[in-house]
């Protein structure tokens, strides 16, 4: 029954994201850049979809919520839309941020919106995998058992060799597709340019 706005949401993160979000019957709200990208996510059933390349996300998500806001935001938005995403959050709810930019670069935050009692969690799942293995050896079976038993579909991908790395690279940075970019080793060896 909790309201979730997921900004990227063709993402392959996003997309696993909408998953869980049918699963435990959250109100789903996303984000896409593209209207390609905002279409495919209708045609997924999401309602209520927003550009991802403009701010006034925020501006819609109140309005579509009647001023309330959602619960949850999983944001991997830089720069101002996490001050706009903080402001579209309900008392109590939960920020969850995953990019890294901001937090690399110690980017400020005001403190203000967290007078409503919200929680702001960065999340980063590669120091898991050496500081508690165990943990993410289970959060790993579990997404591989919802997928065996067909809870959750695999996220679409797109494939290149390593040799067409840079290709692979080239679609990442135009923001053209849907769900994840995977590299692969198809080849027995591959030559280092240096």
């Amino acid at each position: 029954g909790e309201r979730v706005l997921i900004h990227s949401a063709t993402g392959g993160v996003g997309l696993a994201a909408l998953q869980i979000c049918r699963e435990v019957g959250a109100e789903v709200f996303a984000t896409a850049g593209t209207a390609e990208k905002r279409d495919h996510l209708r045609k997924l059933g999401v309602r209520h979809v927003m550009d991802s390349r403009s701010l006034r996300f925020a501006d819609e998500v109140l309005r579509d919520t009647g001023g309330e806001g959602v619960d949850v935001v999983l944001n991997s938005l830089a720069g101002e839309a996490i001050r706009k995403g903080l402001s579209v959050l309900r008392p109590y709810g939960r920020f969850v941020e995953l990019g890294k930019r901001d937090l690399i670069e110690d980017a400020q935050l005001g403190l203000a919106p967290f007078r409503r009692n919200l929680s702001f969690h960065a999340v980063d799942l590669i120091p898991l995998t050496t500081l508690r293995p165990g943990k993410a050896r289970k959060l790993m079976e579990r997404v591989a058992e919802r997928i065996d038993d067909g809870t959750w579909r695999p996220i679409p991908t797109t494939s290149f060799d390593l040799a067409e790395a840079e290709a692979a690279l080239r679609l990442m940075a135009q923001a053209k597709h849907v769900g994840k970019i995977v590299l692969t080793a198809r080849g027995t060896s591959y030559p280092v340019h240096a």
